[in-house]
């Protein structure tokens, strides 16, 4: 998804949120009683003469097959981010593509964490978010660990991958130390 189209859901997350708001503070209104002789206020009756024609049921139905489908693909972005396997790094000309296998990058960066007493790397995974190449790896930390050592192992993991993606891609490593099977901490290094 580009920033153009994230934009686009957050603003209309915004509006529907403020119109269900704005519904929702009505009816608590009315249920108070606060706008006296609201049902005499409204005028609905032109939306309820043209219940009783033939293409009405069909217009509601399309409309709300519509939303289904909508929602549907919706959920379909954000439902999960595709692992990358292979990664074109900058400098990839028309004719040749320069690429490095993502996992062998994980691997070599987790390497950098494994070396460091109180840390046991556990994998990791590369994906694209919008422009932007995510590196994540998962390493289990241990009670006794030193935080200094491990930030500096993050550091060591980082460059890897910064060697790795060549120094113009746009790059984000988050290493996430996990006790357990339970997330203790999380720790972001660019």
């Amino acid at each position: 998804m580009n920033r153009a189209a994230a934009g686009a859901e957050r603003l209309a997350v915004l509006l529907v949120g403020l119109a269900l708001l704005a519904l929702g503070a009505a009816a608590a209104a009315w249920e108070l009683d606060w706008i006296p002789d609201a049902v005499d206020r409204l005028d609905v009756s032109a939306l309820l003469g043209r219940t009783d024609e033939s293409w009405w049921p069909w217009a509601v139905g399309l409309l709300g097959l519509l939303l289904l489908v909508l929602g549907l693909l919706w959920l379909r972005a954000h439902a999960h981010r595709r692992s990358l396997g292979r990664l074109t790094l900058p400098g990839t000309g028309r004719r040749g593509a320069l690429e490095a296998d993502s996992g062998a990058l994980v691997d070599a960066a987790s390497e950098a964490l494994d070396e460091t007493p109180g840390v046991t790397a556990r994998g990791g995974r590369i994906w694209r978010d919008q422009r932007e190449v995510v590196v994540e790896l998962r390493a289990a930390l241990d009670p006794g660990a030193d935080l200094d050592e491990v930030a500096e192992a993050a550091d060591r993991a980082a460059s890897v991958l910064g060697a790795g993606l060549g120094p113009q891609a746009p790059a984000r490593c988050r290493v996430l130390l996990v006790r357990g099977r339970r997330r203790a901490r999380r720790t972001r290094v660019r």
